[in-house]
């Protein structure tokens, strides 16, 4: 994806260099580029986050691995570890975890 929208700006610069002194397509061209560079920042954007998001998981998973017997009670450590955010509404708590996942307890 991020080579495709490269070759298409390595294409855009060509026709820049083409469009001589018409100025309304030289504007026009540029515009392009800019559109093609601001998509190309938000592919290189959403994989960084999602490189991100493999990598706490990878982590998570490798937490849990660790683990050698069965969780009963409430762990400090864990929930530090697992735990992004706890809402308190009047009707439910809200938990996000880390990996992205929420979920809605019925209080």
């Amino acid at each position: 994806m991020i080579a495709e929208v490269d070759k298409a700006i390595r294409d855009k610069q060509a026709e820049l260099l083409e469009a001589g002194t018409d100025q309304d397509r030289i504007d026009e061209i540029g515009d392009e580029i800019m559109n093609l560079r601001d998509e190309r920042q938000r592919i290189l954007t959403d994989a960084a986050l999602k490189h991100e998001l493999q990598d706490r998981i990878e982590d998570l998973a490798a937490f849990f691995d660790e683990q050698t017997e069965a969780v009963t009670e409430y762990s400090e450590p864990l929930a530090r570890r697992l735990v992004e955010k706890v809402t308190v509404y009047d009707e439910k708590l809200v938990v996000e975890f880390k990996s992205g996942l929420s979920v809605d307890v019925e209080a």
